[in-house]
């Protein structure tokens, strides 16, 4: 079909071939080229929000790792590898 957009070739390995597959019946029996770029578009969404929970996620253990209230035994984090590994 014509179009204007730059066309990009996807080589249909395994991985991609089973992806296809378990998309198929929930985008009711869309032809590959359409649940591929569903795939694309709906994993970069995906990407983008786990890349905002983790920060999100480091800011707020930031935030508690600080806090002097926190129930954190800096102690026990300060010595956790020796700890670990029996040393000292």
């Amino acid at each position: 079909m014509p179009t204007r957009h730059r066309r990009i070739s996807v080589t249909n390995d395994p991985e991609l071939d089973e992806a296809i597959t378990l998309a198929r019946p929930l985008l009711n029996g869309a032809p590959d080229a359409t649940i591929v770029r569903e795939l694309a578009i709906r994993g970069a969404q995906a990407l983008a929000a786990d890349s905002v929970s983790r920060h999100d996620a480091l800011e707020q253990l930031g935030r508690w790792s600080t806090d002097p209230r926190s129930s954190m035994d800096r102690e026990a984090l300060r010595d956790v590898r020796d700890l670990a590994w029996r040393r000292g």
